[in-house]
């Protein structure tokens, strides 16, 4: 116990070099976290963001607002904060499969400084991965019965469920399991059994009255839509042709392809087989490619990322060689065969990422679906790891690990402290921190494709760029009422060949407008003068 809270403390001093001073060299990423920022904002139950839009995820964001005011920097207090949670999630994970602790505190801090980690986005993955991770560590550290087990994934299937709906299915095969251990283990006829079945049964009914069913209430076209996107993305791509720039275009040119009547997978296995079944064999290519690239990003771009590549080759090559020569194959292959294996901790581990390993095929093997995908593969390496057995050899035995691993992890932090903490632009941050100081009181109508609105802490409509379709954009800004357009780049990319806007641009001091400069990218704020303090 001593030894993990040791790693752990290794892990965290890693995790804060990591995430130090992040507002400085990381901006901020529009998309679905903003989304989640903002529901976490307005938190309410009943939850208006509906079940499918991880209101624990907003609950969480809503429960750190209350000591984080300012919505930027919660923004990047819950990005660093789960960063470096699932970094500790990822040792105690290793450690309870028994790994050795140099080798788990290794790979963790591999992981910690991957792809798969801080740059991920949206970032609500790495909650659930957090809370799979403890789950399975719980699970391998005590010697429960399988019924309790099983207990405990459905429940944590249930929690993750509210972070992302698919996780529902978890719920219910963890519920079945557990069903089925509770009839062959006799469990009920146990006290304490019995109660936690009914603090059980307490949590899944409050959760459902609160929140709602996540996977068959709410915005049931989620999925759907999901699919039509991810479809596209492939469909351009084996045409070799530009993905289209927004979701309208994207669902317009689905509807092209595979018919109107087309909304879901099902549809378009009914209608249109063919395409539905290369759509299927695409992602199940691609999320084998991307899984193996993922581990070789993780256990070999990290470590050497930086060095020339033929050296770094070279050095690798060495380094396996050596390893192969150590190995004394007898004996490790006597381990493959009498270790035994904990075969129903590995069933509750592909319960709990079972969903995500469905979603890669079925819709597209994203990133925040793939981290999941991780999980499988440390087990595995733990699975090796712990039959190699290494020969008797004197010299082996008077190295101490301890100083050498120690001096590797201090070598590699040292090296990436500066590489990841270098000053980088932040336009999309600049703006936010500009308009926040802006905070007009008056309520906004703001024109915009991102989600800088949710920054401002007063109620603002949203008026989408996709409304405006008649080319007289002073004529859009009036009946629209709009008085705020931030002009980021990539308005000012959409907006640039329209005459109207361009118009506009000539003569927006006679529309009550003013211009102010936001960031040193060239981005500018179009604000009505009355909400300009």
């Amino acid at each position: 116990m001593r030894l993990h809270r040791f790693g752990v403390l290794i892990l965290l001093v890693a995790g804060l070099i990591l995430v130090y001073n992040l507002a400085a060299w990381k901006d901020v990423e529009f998309g679905d976290e903003t989304t989640y920022l903002g529901s976490g904002l307005t938190f309410s139950i009943p939850f208006k963001g509906g079940a499918q839009w991880g209101p624990l995820y907003a609950a969480w964001y809503a429960f750190w607002h209350l000591f984080i005011p300012n919505s930027l920097d919660l923004y990047y207090f819950n990005w660093a904060l789960l960063s470096v949670l699932a970094g500790i999630a990822v040792f105690l994970f290793l450690r309870s499969l028994r790994l050795s602790f140099w080798i788990s505190v290794c790979l963790s801090v591999l992981f910690l400084f991957s792809s798969q980690n801080l740059p991920l986005n949206p970032k609500i993955s790495i909650a659930p991965f957090c809370l799979i991770l403890a789950t399975l560590a719980a699970i391998h550290f005590n010697q429960w019965t399988h019924f309790f087990r099983f207990l405990l994934v459905a429940l944590v299937g249930l929690f993750c469920a509210y972070f992302r709906p698919e996780f529902y299915i978890s719920f219910l095969l963890g519920l079945l399991f557990m069903l089925w251990w509770a009839w062959k283990e006799k469990a009920l006829q146990q006290r304490m059994n019995i109660v936690a079945v009914g603090v059980f049964v307490i949590v899944v009914i409050t959760l459902h009255v609160l929140l709602e069913n996540p996977l068959f209430s709410g915005d049931g076209s989620r999925s759907a839509v999901a699919f039509q996107q991810h479809f596209i993305v492939n469909y351009s791509a084996w045409n070799h042709q530009p993905e289209p720039s927004t979701i309208e275009a994207q669902l317009r040119l689905f509807h092209q392809v595979l018919g109107n009547d087309v909304q879901t997978l099902t549809d378009a296995l009914k209608a249109q087989p063919a395409w539905a079944l290369k759509h299927i064999f695409t992602n199940l290519t691609h999320t084998l490619t991307a899984n193996l690239k993922n581990t070789v990003d993780t256990f070999y771009q990290t470590l050497f990322r930086g060095w020339y590549s033929p050296w770094r080759t070279g050095l690798v090559a060495i380094i396996g060689l050596v390893f192969l020569a150590l190995v004394d194959y007898p004996a490790t292959w006597r381990n493959f065969r009498q270790k035994p294996v904990d075969g129903w901790g590995l069933v509750a581990l592909i319960t709990l990422i079972f969903p995500t390993l469905v979603a890669t095929i079925l819709i597209y093997p994203r990133t925040h679906y793939l981290v999941f995908h991780l999980i499988l593969i440390y087990w595995l390496i733990a699975f090796i790891a712990n039959r190699i057995t290494f020969r008797k050899l004197s010299f082996l035995q008077t190295i101490p690990p301890a100083p050498i691993f120690g001096l590797i992890l201090l070598v590699f932090l040292g090296v990436r402290f500066p590489e990841y903490h270098r000053q980088a632009p932040t336009p999309a941050a600049d703006n936010v921190r500009f308009i926040i100081k802006l905070q007009p009181k008056e309520r906004l109508r703001i024109l915009e494709r991102d989600w800088y609105r949710v920054f401002l802490t007063q109620d603002s409509d949203w008026i989408h760029v996709e409304e405006y379709r008649d080319g007289d954009f002073e004529k859009f800004v009036q009946q629209k009422n709009i008085n705020f357009i931030l002009m980021t780049q990539d308005m000012q990319a959409y907006f640039g060949k329209d005459a109207g806007f361009d118009l506009f641009l000539k003569q927006y001091e006679s529309q009550g407008f003013v211009k102010l400069k936001t960031n040193s990218s060239g981005d500018y704020l179009l604000i009505k003068q009355a909400l300009n303090p």
